[in-house]
């Protein structure tokens, strides 16, 4: 079945890779702590010195062993002793608990990290369908009012995890279905995994209903960021038009009483200007000689 109008084939990758996300599981609680007697003795068992004294000690001959504990009880009145036998229990105690230590397992890959691992149909399906989802819950619109009867009604991680637990069925499908074998059975073979695709295919619809839900999620972010910033300037243009009105209104001495200074130093001025104009017309026959004196007579 041709994917032609498929979303999911070129929204599978996270960060460069393949990514199956599936919901994680819940943590244990933490146990009750240990007894305090318990615990000491778990730190002294941790103690390598007691350890080598303790098998110097069993490596001695027992009449050594007497005479020694016999010089330490009689010099340090016992306390001494106490070293060597506590390096006994520490010894004996690790060889008890070495055989029920189980050798180091190899790390092995999740389920989810050996599908990624594997990248066939249903893998890119899985991993498509996680990251819609994981960006569909980081989309602001998602967590606003308009999508309240869509969280309440539609389990987006519910339906993540069912696509990918038919993934892992898919795969492990195609591991029982081995390798293509020879003769007859080579046609039947090739049905199989041409039905084992189909499936594939058609569980790529369900991603692609989440990756179409996470944009028209997108789409809506992208709204509501509009709306906000249409908000945000219908009130300031209503603050705007306020300060217009109150700059242009005729208030009564709305200056403050300026315009009234302003005219008495004009009226001044233009006092002073007549002032100098009669006392220019006044002195101005004085600055030539008389008729008598400039004509000689």
């Amino acid at each position: 079945m041709p994917d032609a109008g498929a979303l999911w084939p070129t929204r599978y990758l996270t960060g460069g890779q393949l990514v199956v996300l599936r919901t994680p599981r819940t943590p244990q609680p933490p146990g009750v702590p240990a007894p305090g007697w318990v615990q000491l003795r778990d730190a002294a068992v941790r103690q390598d010195w007691l350890d080598r004294i303790g098998q110097e000690w069993l490596r001695l001959p027992p009449i050594q062993q007497l005479v020694l504990a016999a010089l330490l009880f009689f010099l340090t009145f016992g306390i001494g002793l106490l070293v060597p036998l506590a390096g006994v229990a520490v010894h004996r105690a690790r060889r008890e608990r070495r055989p029920m230590v189980a050798p180091a397992a190899p790390l092995s890959l999740s389920p989810e990290a050996s599908l990624g691992a594997w990248d066939t149909t249903e893998a890119r399906v899985a991993a498509a369908a996680g990251r819609a989802w994981a960006e569909t819950v980081r989309e602001p619109a998602w967590h606003s009012p308009f999508l309240a009867r869509s969280r309440a009604a539609f389990d987006g991680q519910a339906e993540v995890d069912q696509i990918v637990d038919l993934a892992l069925r898919i795969r492990q499908a195609r591991v029982s279905l081995g390798v293509r074998p020879a003769g007859a059975a080579a046609e039947y073979w090739d049905r199989q995994l041409a039905a084992l695709e189909t499936a594939a295919r058609q569980l790529g619809r369900r991603a692609d209903a989440l990756i179409r839900y996470r944009d028209q999620a997108a789409l809506l972010s992208a709204e509501l960021r509009t709306l906000g910033d249409l908000e945000r300037l219908e009130r300031t243009a209503a603050e705007i038009d306020g300060l217009t009105i109150e700059t242009s209104a005729a208030l009564p001495r709305g200056d403050g009483g300026i315009g009234t200074v302003a005219d008495e130093i004009a009226g001044v001025r233009m006092a002073m200007t007549e002032l100098v104009d009669l006392m220019t017309r006044t002195r101005a026959p004085l600055a030539e000689p008389p008729d008598s004196v400039r004509y000689g007579s």
